[in-house]
């Protein structure tokens, strides 16, 4: 009997995680596909087993092309889910940079050598690490107004939030997924200071012609 319930305990837990994958699943291919319909942007979706895999929503809007999109870091026990929202700028250079939270990540990376850039506004230092191979020209570019959508970026909750450029890409991403009603709201707010991001990319791209 005792061997009986542990098997049975094992098979529930097993059926009960496997549900909630494939749950989850759905929810984030259904709530990334209301987005794209929102936004006017293209869904692709592939079906893999019971799993509805969540695709990615892209296309144009307001003259750039956006795309909606979940990737993973790492394997194993260390595996992290991301949902991300990217802005594709018409040209870009020289120019990378990756802004995250200030915190023990921040403090591990400056403890390996990373180089911290600052923008001189105090309270916006406290609370981005920004890393990029173009300090001054960056911190000029950041003005008042954008680094204030960038506080408010941090404020809206998300988990270990970071935007990047690199690749020709100005990305935000947060950790989880799309079955996440507030994660996709929020990644929707986070076009406008993308698209000021981009608007950086472009102008850095047109100096270093």
């Amino acid at each position: 009997m005792p061997y009986l319930f542990v098997v049975l305990t094992f098979v529930g837990v097993s059926t009960f995680i496997i549900w909630k994958v494939v749950a989850q699943s759905r929810q984030s291919a259904a709530n990334l596909q209301a987005l794209a319909q929102k936004l006017g942007l293209e869904y692709r979706q592939q079906k893999f087993g019971l799993f509805d895999t969540v695709g990615a929503a892209t296309g144009k809007l307001m003259e750039r092309e956006v795309g909606f999109h979940q990737f993973t870091t790492g394997s194993g026990k260390t595996e992290q889910k991301w949902c991300a929202v990217s802005v594709f700028p018409k040209e870009t250079g020289r120019l990378t940079f990756n802004l995250h939270q200030q915190g023990w990540v921040s403090k591990l990376e400056a403890l390996f050598g990373a180089r911290e850039a600052t923008v001189g506004d105090e309270a916006f230092d406290k609370t981005w690490f920004l890393q990029t191979n173009e300090p001054e020209f960056l911190g000029a570019a950041l003005v008042p107004e954008i680094r204030e959508k960038l506080m408010a970026a941090q404020a809206a909750g998300g988990l270990a939030v970071h935007f990047r450029l690199e690749k020709g890409t100005v990305r935000y991403a947060e950790l989880g997924d799309f079955s996440s009603d507030s994660a996709c709201a929020r990644l929707e707010q986070m076009l406008p200071v993308l698209y000021d991001l981009a608007d950086i990319a472009e102008v850095a791209a047109a100096r270093d012609l």
